[in-house]
């Protein structure tokens, strides 16, 4: 469960415990059936190898009643909201998370003690402990108020003393290609309005013979998916810490994970694990498994030490990481928005450890927070001695570790005290535009608002006190004296920790990190974090900048699109760069590309979107040929839909260009290279159905952004649709 503490910015604090632990799991309860039902195959998963998980998606409009209320009608304006984020979170588990396939249909158990009243108790009768009475309330199975669907379901019997069943509901029949079901419900819950600020809430449902989960249900409060202070991507992180709940990462799941030394395609050896959890000499609970405790170690850089990852304290039972340990993980206690959460190493090795997932490790986001702090870190007997700077004392103004948002000094209920520098409520996103200055306002300080900008701590001023103009900056001793806050300030990754910093009306400036720097034009200092910055490959192009070199490795190609909108529309030069960034983030979308392929994103005015695609230094996957090839295919088979602010805008394939190199004189594309390139185009169309299977997606500051698609697939009240 979800729930915002308006902590500064919008936070999020998850109560899955709760939830899970009013939901009971159903296993396949083969004493009930008779002889001729058709057996479900979920009791052989092992039969082949691991393939992606294949998750179902079952949108419920018509729920059964807990205390709904929903006066505005929310619940039916948020279904294309929350089905855009499901799918777009499904997605990339399947990119992370692979099992062995459910053979044949999927199908769901009921529960014998909601549709049996009374069973035979006499040891001696032929059916014995089966229903000889059925409960006339009986109205079906449900999923956390999600009604399942008769076709999801295994049937029921009633049974006589002595002799064959009557049977009165027949199997379903079941879904097709499918490993797991998940229901989804937008609804404003008696529990949405006992608390206004939970987002949504996920339990899972039934496990299969080896207690892997089969299904669950996310249910999303109506309100908060029509309200803009959510985004997309907001929405879809949210979506995938419930999903992650619901597949597994639960207290209530933990001591059933299993251990299957010879892997998943032989489970004749699988047993549950000995020990999962258990206390430290401090009253700490701790997740001990194998690779869980070996990610730790090489996190906080003590590579051969055998550690346990601490689990917040929640009671009894726990389903997230200690947020003083692993502060961004999507599986912390606390959600702090989109661009400040990564799904990291730690988690998906927990998903190994369950026994019933292989894990694809490359699609790990690199986790800051306490990288390489040592044994020591996250401590409460440490994180106010100043032993890490990823921690603060006192109440100054700061910025937030990831540099994305200034961020005052403070703590909340997980931190127990620690202090940590949190975004500042209102404007305090370096990386967004809307919050910079005015054109006619002072900016003493040369602050730049852009999405490549980043927080630093500085006491830049080009303003002096009356009198100080002629002397020199060192001769000036209240500039000594100013404490360094948190000011934004354009940034450009130059290399993997290394990059350059530009104030408003400065030159570029060569950022050393761990010193502080003199920006020209201004008096003061300006200081370079380590080990924060530019942590990745992948190297950054400010649209302030001269561009930045690529690698001359790979061929460069020009994608361009054209762009139908709405009658009469028209577009502002800033409403230009917002749609650009729209349609390159449905692209990479689309293609399952990593983000490091694309350079320049542009729109005219005649709303013809252009992009460059080249593989810069360090990015991962097959040739800019073969992607870019699929990619036409695929745009020329089906045009992609953006969604602008209100309006919808279809993206058509365009024209094609290569250039070999950046030479003009070397545009022109013989007749042999031309034939090649044909080839690479049809082997796109494989290449790239491989490539998605290790695709990731990128987090990271994006409009909100809303598949337009989905508005016209919803079907009638009452009715069930699978997506």
């Amino acid at each position: 469960m979800l729930l915002l503490l308006l902590l500064g910015v919008v936070t999020s604090r998850c109560l899955h415990d709760e939830t899970q632990k009013s939901v009971s799991l159903l296993r396949p309860p083969f004493s009930q059936l008779p002889p001729n039902f058709r057996s479900s195959s979920l009791t052989f998963p092992g039969s082949r190898d691991p393939q992606p998980l294949r998750i179902q998606t079952c949108y419920i409009e018509d729920s059964i009643s807990d205390g709904a209320w929903d006066p505005e009608g929310n619940g039916k304006r948020g279904g294309s909201r929350a089905l855009a984020a499901v799918r777009e979170a499904t997605q990339r588990i399947q990119g992370v998370l692979a099992v062995p396939p459910v053979q044949g249909p999927l199908l769901l158990s009921r529960d014998p003690t909601q549709y049996c009243h009374a069973v035979w108790g006499d040891p001696d009768t032929l059916n014995y402990h089966r229903c000889s009475l059925l409960n006339p309330g009986y109205k079906g199975e449900s999923c956390l108020g999600a009604k399942i669907p008769d076709a999801h379901l295994h049937g029921y019997a009633l049974w006589p003393e002595q002799g064959p069943p009557q049977l009165v509901q027949p199997d379903g029949p079941g879904v097709q290609n499918s490993d797991f079901l998940l229901y989804v419900r937008v609804a404003h819950t008696s529990k949405c309005h006992q608390e206004p600020s939970i987002i949504a809430y996920a339990a899972s449902c039934q496990l299969d013979s080896d207690d892997r989960p089969l299904a669950g249900t996310i249910v999303y409060c109506a309100q908060h998916l029509t309200s803009p202070s959510l985004s997309h991507s907001d929405i879809v992180m949210a979506t995938l810490h419930e999903l992650l709940h619901a597949l597994g990462f639960s207290g209530q799941l933990f001591k059933k994970w299993r251990d299957c030394p010879s892997g998943l395609r032989v489970r004749e050896n699988c047993s549950t694990r000995p020990q999962v959890m258990r206390r430290n000499e401090w009253g700490q609970l701790l997740l001990t498994t194998p690779a869980v405790s070996h990610s730790l170690a090489r996190h906080l850089g003590v590579p051969r030490v055998s550690l346990g990852v601490p689990l917040e304290e929640e009671g009894p039972l726990s389903s997230h990481w200690e947020a003083r340990l692993l502060q961004g993980s999507l599986m912390t206690a606390t959600f702090d928005g989109a661009q400040r959460t990564r799904l990291d190493p730690i988690t998906l090795a927990a998903f190994e450890d369950s026994g019933w997932y292989q894990v694809n490790h490359s699609t790990a986001e690199e986790l800051l927070w306490g990288q390489g702090s040592g044994l020591d870190f996250g401590l409460v007997t440490t994180c106010g001695t100043g032993s890490s700077d990823f921690f603060c004392t006192g109440s100054g103004l700061g910025c937030h570790y990831l540099h994305l948002d200034k961020g005052s000094c403070s703590s909340d209920p997980m931190l127990e005290g620690c202090r940590m520098y949190k975004p500042l409520a209102n404007g305090s996103e370096c990386w967004k535009k809307e919050n910079g200055f005015p054109a006619e306002a002072e900016n003493p300080h040369g602050e730049i608002y852009h999405s490549q900008s980043r927080c630093f701590l500085a006491n830049l001023t080009s303003q002096l006190l009356p009198g100080e103009e002629t002397r020199h900056p060192s001769q000036i001793p209240y500039l000594k004296e100013v404490e360094l806050t948190g000011r934004c300030y354009l940034h450009q990754c130059t290399e993997r920790g290394a990059y350059k910093v530009q104030v408003e009306g400065s030159p570029w400036v060569p950022c050393v990190p761990g010193k502080p720097i003199q920006i020209p034009g201004y008096y003061g200092l300006l200081f370079c974090p380590r080990g924060r910055l530019c942590q990745t490959n992948e190297v950054t192009n400010a649209v302030t900048s001269s561009p930045v070199s690529l690698s001359t490795q790979d061929q460069l190609f020009q994608l361009s699109l054209r762009l139908a909108g709405p009658p009469g529309h028209s577009l502002g030069k800033e409403q230009q760069e917002e749609l650009a960034e729209a349609v390159l983030q449905a692209l990479v979308s689309r293609g399952g590309i990593d983000r490091c392929y694309f350079h320049s994103p542009s729109i005219t005015p005649s709303l013809v979107f252009t992009v460059h695609m080249q593989k810069s230094s360090g990015c991962q996957g097959p040739s800019v040929a073969m992607l870019h090839g699929a990619l036409t295919l695929t745009l020329q088979e089906k045009p992609l839909e953006v969604c602008h602010g209100e309006a919808s805008f279809i993206a058509e394939y365009s024209k094609l260009l290569v250039t070999l190199d950046h030479n003009p004189s070397k545009t022109h594309v013989s007749l042999s290279i031309g034939l090649c390139l044909m080839l690479l185009i049809l082997m796109g169309a494989l290449g790239i159905v491989a490539y998605q299977k290790r695709a990731s997606l990128q987090v990271g500051p994006s409009a909100p952004y809303h598949s337009p698609q989905l508005h016209s697939t919803r079907g009638p009240v009452g009715r069930i649709r699978e997506v």
